[in-house]
């Protein structure tokens, strides 16, 4: 999905929340909701060795167009349950992390949601072992 939309998604689902959260958590659900996308961005450096942020748009927007031709885009490390367990075990611990993990399982759900539509649940991995195994397949990397 696009920034755009993640935004408005975002601001949908924060919305509803008011009456049950407080600023801080609607704050930390966002927060965990759109910068969840940072490793997109490590994703964009590590393929590119370029550091701008539009470049990183621009790549993108051009994968969408090819996205059903690629088995597998690669780590995107902070979609994966690794992570969320994570932030989870952390959340333990640190219970004004609760909110922060919401908003990243927010993230997860919407973008599985879009994913299915399209056709290509699995272009990315899911797990960390997942994508050691599937780095070593065919068609990765897809450049």
């Amino acid at each position: 999905m696009k920034l755009s939309q993640h935004l408005a998604v975002t601001g949908i689902a924060a919305a509803a929340l008011l009456p049950v959260w407080t600023g801080e958590e609607i704050l930390l659900f966002s927060v965990g909701s759109v910068l969840i996308d940072v490793d997109h961005y490590l994703l964009y450096i590590r393929r590119t060795g370029r550091f701008d942020i539009r470049g990183m748009f621009r790549y993108f927007e051009e994968l969408w167009k090819i996205e059903k031709n690629i088995p597998y885009v690669g780590l995107c490390l902070f979609h994966t349950f690794d992570f969320f367990l994570a932030v989870g075990v952390l959340s333990l611990h640190y219970p004004a992390l609760q909110p922060l993990l919401a908003g990243l399982l927010f993230h997860f759900a919407v973008d599985m949601i879009d994913l299915v539509r399209k056709g290509v649940p699995f272009i990315r991995a899911y797990f960390l072992l997942e994508h050691l195994i599937r780095r070593k397949g065919k068609g990765y990397p897809y450049y």
